[in-house]
């Protein structure tokens, strides 16, 4: 019942100025969102590679609106890796419908495992409005093994002092390989299930999942939104 009434109250219809609305009520926001996607089987509705690539052009369209300048895809097996060209085209797409020919923002998209990135306009450079990062299950518990040898393999031939391996340097290699640790994770699936998501990235996010729902939606965005907006950070010493 709540989510059907989400869906009645929070159904944009691509209008920039409702979403721009529902954000301006905001007290803050995050400013890296990543989300949590499946890819549902070819005969089911939105299913497919296409369907996952519509999904992610949503999103991007929205956080664009709000103003959000990150946004980071988890999809375990890592299919969107394998469409990258696809994922920009149909991204650019949507923000036209969006926002219009002349005004479309700009935006990145980065595979961090491969050290890849591709622009929607070729010659931008890292001057964007919007950088989707995207990850699977290879960017998770596998990287930090990865890193963990190469620290026990530097250490043993001395090219790394013992001393010198603390959380700190652990964390600053981990972003450099996977990212930064997003402020809002937002779970679309019918239950809360992470699928292996970087745990190492997840210390401090807010998570947000809407039981029962079963797809990328407006209503459940603006929900996990709202649920950051009212959270209180409380870091430990």
């Amino acid at each position: 019942m709540r989510l059907k009434v989400l869906n009645l109250t929070y159904h944009p219809s691509r209008s920039p100025q409702i979403i721009r609305d529902d954000v301006t009520k905001l007290d803050k926001l995050p400013r890296r969102v990543a989300a949590i996607l499946d890819l549902r089987d070819d005969d089911d509705e939105n299913g497919g590679v296409d369907g996952l690539i519509s999904d992610i052009s949503e999103l991007a369209a929205w956080l664009v609106l709000a103003g959000v300048p990150h946004l980071t895809i988890y999809e375990h097996d890592g299919v969107v890796k394998l469409h990258i060209s696809e994922l920009v085209r149909y991204v650019s797409k949507n923000l036209r419908l969006y926002f219009g020919t002349d005004s479309i923002p700009t935006f990145a998209v980065r595979v961090p495992h491969t050290n890849a990135t591709a622009y929607s306009h070729p010659a931008l450079g890292t001057n964007v409005d919007l950088t989707i990062s995207v990850l699977s299950r290879v960017d998770g518990k596998p990287t930090i093994l990865e890193l963990t040898k190469t620290m026990s393999e530097l250490a043993a031939n001395k090219e790394l002092s013992i001393k010198d391996i603390s959380v700190e340097l652990v964390d600053e290699e981990l972003v450099e390989l996977v990212g930064p640790e997003p402020d809002l994770l937002i779970c679309f699936g019918p239950s809360l299930d992470l699928q292996n998501f970087p745990p190492w990235h997840i210390r401090l996010t807010e998570i947000y999942w809407e039981p029962g729902n079963t797809d990328v939606n407006y209503a459940v965005f603006i929900a996990a939104l709202q649920q950051y907006s009212q959270c209180e950070m409380k870091v430990g010493k």
